[in-house]
């Protein structure tokens, strides 16, 4: 049975008294294997969030423990980095089955009561969604990309990463882990989305393209930045990936920051070694 729990205030409240909270729910096992109790947060973290760093370090201390392994290590900082939104959103998509992911942590919400529960048992293991890890497949669809279309492997990994919340994050019945909207009769899924209009992040429905393999899905996103006029100017560039980068923000993705985050992936997770060597094109 789970124990009942004690009140524990906000430390950060002025006063030291608001903000009263429980952690965890008494309705849900509240206990992991050793015994420990998760402690609440306050307030809303990760994608739009408050981002308390007290509470974004609770959250990165509980991701550590609750992702599907092996994953690479969040810094415990209660810096709310993109890897930190990219956990939880690969988190929710792999435990809570979520689609599309929020990448948000809000108190009381069932993301926060799973990750407060107890680790998750791997029966069977995710194909995908452990942060920081690019499987073989993967890894093989992104240099042959390269080879053939010249995109940076590094950056088409980036992609796969951001967009898809390393691979766990797909509309469904798509294997389109890259966002690649459908056009005209193309064969398509429809899936809730996020898009940045005007400065504001909303929530749309879109018609996404439906690929009959992930081997598809990398030849045509290769195809579909060496041949389309718009990605000109990031062709030009397959020698810098973080110029490739820049030169996406605003023209595949609406994000504003969408540069900054891919170069933030291939740096932090050493995308750069799986570049190849093509004639004018990214080296390793």
């Amino acid at each position: 049975m789970p124990r009942r729990l004690e009140q524990r205030a906000d430390p950060t409240a002025q006063g030291g008294c608001r903000n009263v909270a429980l952690a965890p729910s008494v309705e849900i096992l509240s206990t992991d294997e050793m015994g420990r109790v998760a402690p609440p947060i306050f307030a809303s973290v990760g994608q739009g969030g408050e981002n308390r760093p007290g509470d974004v370090f609770v959250i990165q201390s509980l991701l550590n423990d609750r992702l599907p392994r092996p994953h690479a290590f969040l810094p415990v900082t209660g810096d709310p980095d993109v890897g930190f939104i990219l956990a939880i959103e690969a988190y929710q998509a792999v435990v809570l089955n979520m689609n599309p992911p929020t990448g948000r942590v809000d108190p009381g919400s069932p993301t926060y009561y799973s990750l407060a529960a107890r680790p998750l048992v791997e029966r069977p293991p995710p194909r995908f969604g452990r942060v920081g890890q690019v499987p073989a497949e993967i890894a093989a669809a992104a240099a042959n990309s390269q080879m053939r279309w010249r995109v940076p492997a590094s950056i088409t990994l980036a992609q796969w990463a951001v967009e898809s919340a390393w691979g766990a994050s797909m509309p469904p019945d798509s294997n389109n882990p890259f966002g690649i909207k459908a056009v005209g009769s193309q064969p398509a899924v429809e899936a809730g989305t996020r898009e940045v209009v005007s400065g504001q992040t909303i929530s749309i429905t879109a018609r996404f393209r439906r690929f009959e393999s992930l081997t598809e899905a990398f030849e045509l996103h290769g195809r579909l930045l060496a041949t389309n006029r718009v990605y000109a100017p990031a062709m030009a560039l397959t020698a810098d990936p973080d110029a490739f980068a820049d030169a996406l923000t605003g023209v595949y993705a609406t994000d504003p920051t969408y540069g900054y985050k891919l170069k933030w992936v291939m740096r932090t997770y050493g995308l750069f070694q799986y570049n190849v060597a093509t004639e004018g094109g990214a080296r390793p």
